[in-house]
C-alpha cells in the first residue's frame, strides 16, 4: 500500500509547459511531489532510483524517488537536492538568460556531435564547468532505460553563490516506454527499442552514449540488475519486465 499525501493548491509549482513529459508538481516541506501524467512515471522513477543505487554512483549524484498517492492520484516524491543558499538552473534557462533564444532550436540545426560540443563549450566558457563526465553518465543511463524526455530542462546546474556544479540526475519517469504510444507489448523488445527516441542531441541513444563514452564514470553490473529484477518481474508487461528484457538484450549483445 502506497503512502497517501494530500497537498493543497498553494503548494503547486508547475502545471504545464513545453515538455511532453511535464507533470503537475508540488513543493512542500522541502520535498517535491510529481503526479503521473501518463501513468507509470512514479513507478519508473522509483525503479530507476533502485537501479542507480546498484551502480557505482554515490547517492548525491542522483535523485532518489519513491512512489506515493498524491491527492488520490499516483505519483512520486523526492527530497529537495538543494542546500541552503543554493539555486538550480536548467541548461535551457541558463542559455536563454545568457545568450537569448532557445537552445533546443539552435542545436536542432546541428549534427549530434556538433551540438554536444557546442553545449560543452558554451558551459565551459560561461560558467566554467566541464560537463563531459556529467553528460556521459546521463547518456549511459538513458541508453539503459530509454529515457525519451531528456530535454534541456532535464539537464541542470547548481549554483552556490560562488561556483556552478552539475545537478544530480533527475526526472527519469518518461522511460521504459511510459507515454510511448508506439510501444506494442506483443512485439519483441528488440523491435520495440526501435520505437524509442532520445532527445536533446540525437534521436539515437546509441549515438549519444558513444560520443562521450571515454569520459563516463558511471558503471553498472548487468548481472546485479538482473538478479534484482528477478524478484519483481511477473511475466506480464510491467516496467520491471520491460527493464529485465532490455538488460537481458544488452547483456547478450
Amino acid at each position: 500500500m502506497l503512502p497517501k499525501i494530500e497537498i493543497g493548491p498553494e503548494y503547486l509549482v508547475q502545471e504545464s509547459g513545453t515538455s511532453d513529459g511535464t507533470q503537475i508538481k508540488y513543493c512542500k516541506d522541502d520535498k517535491w511531489y510529481k503526479v503521473d501524467r501518463y501513468g507509470g512515471e512514479g513507478q519508473v522513477e522509483e525503479l530507476v532510483s533502485e537501479i542507480l543505487a546498484l551502480s557505482n554512483l554515490s547517492s548525491d549524484n542522483y535523485v532518489k524517488y519513491s512512489q506515493v498517492i498524491i491527492n488520490e492520484e499516483n505519483g512520486c516524491v523526492s527530497d529537495n537536492f538543494l542546500q541552503a543558499g543554493e539555486s538550480f538552473i536548467t541548461f535551457y534557462r541558463l542559455y536563454s538568460n545568457i545568450q537569448g533564444g532557445d537552445l533546443a532550436v539552435v542545436t536542432s540545426k546541428m549534427d549530434y556531435d556538433e551540438a554536444i560540443e557546442y553545449v560543452l563549450e558554451f558551459m565551459d566558457r560561461n560558467v566554467k564547468v566541464d560537463l563531459r563526465e556529467y553528460l556521459a553518465n546521463i547518456f549511459a543511463l538513458d541508453a539503459l532505460i530509454l529515457n525519451e524526455d531528456r530535454h534541456f530542462n532535464n539537464f541542470g546546474l547548481i549554483y552556490d553563490g560562488n561556483i556552478f556544479r552539475p545537478a544530480p540526475i533527475f526526472d527519469n519517469g518518461k522511460s521504459l516506454f511510459v507515454g510511448n504510444k508506439r510501444y506494442n507489448p506483443k512485439l519483441s523488445m528488440s523491435e520495440n527499442k526501435k520505437k524509442a527516441f532520445a532527445k536533446a542531441f540525437s534521436g539515437s541513444f546509441v549515438l549519444n552514449n558513444s560520443y562521450l563514452k571515454k569520459y563516463r564514470s558511471f558503471d553498472f553490473d548487468y548481472d546485479k540488475i538482473i538478479l534484482f529484477l528477478q524478484d519483481k518481474i511477473t511475466g506480464e508487461d510491467t516496467v520491471y519486465d520491460r527493464l529485465y528484457s532490455l538488460v537481458s538484450c544488452l547483456r547478450q549483445s
